[in-house]
């Protein structure tokens, strides 16, 4: 039984009254919650709060989650809605332009064009600050949906339903993404960035066939 099983069967056993279970999905999830809220807002004192209140959120909307496999969906749009009300307060969007094309690009980022060996630990931790760095300079919905894409593994139609969009918005979203770090990312850094998401393309191919 694979993770997503194992949280769609507690899941299941939390809406029938189970706390137990509902304490464990909770245990489950929080590491993947935390990481999302960390992508979207940073590091923030409010963290622990925005956790809390996303998993009272679903607690009380248990019974809403059908099928049970839309758990991940649900609960991922539950945390953007919440670190959406930090940002508005914090008045991020009075500088954002959610859907453009950034104006500059960020130039240090190809700075760098020596590449390192694979093997190299430090290599590979500057090659993700590289690759999150460009991710973050991205205009905040294409952002997102690539969080949910290639960070947190999500499906075209999962991540339709946590951003409230559709399927066909996700993917020119995820296509403009990678167009643009295409022109944020030295060439040798990208190659393996494309391979990353190619495996998920591809991943994503077959769950399509799959529920063809």
């Amino acid at each position: 039984m694979d993770n997503q099983q194992i949280e769609v069967e507690l899941l299941k056993q939390a809406q029938a009254g189970d706390m137990d279970a509902f304490a464990d999905l909770q245990t489950r999830l929080d590491a993947a919650i935390r990481r999302f809220v960390w992508r979207l807002i940073g590091t923030s004192p409010e963290e622990d709060d925005i956790v809390q209140d996303s998993m009272i959120a679903l607690y009380l909307n248990l019974e809403r989650i059908q099928p049970a496999d839309k758990l991940r969906a649900y609960l991922f749009r539950i945390v953007r809605n919440r670190c959406y009300d930090l940002l508005r307060k914090r008045r991020r969007y009075e500088q954002l332009s959610l859907d453009d094309e950034p104006v500059e690009m960020w130039a240090s980022l190809h700075a760098s064009t020596a590449v390192g060996q694979p093997e190299d630990v430090t290599h590979w931790l500057l090659l993700r600050m590289e690759v999150q760095a460009a991710i973050d300079r991205l205009p905040e919905l294409q952002r997102q949906t690539l969080i949910l894409y290639a960070e947190e593994g999500l499906a075209y139609n999962e991540i339709a339903d946590a951003m409230d969009t559709t399927i066909g918005t996700v993917k020119s979203r995820l296509f403009y993404a990678k167009k643009t770090l295409r022109q944020l990312v030295n060439p040798d850094t990208l190659q393996l960035l494309e391979e990353g998401l190619s495996s998920t393309g591809e991943k994503e191919s077959s769950q399509e066939m799959s529920h063809a």
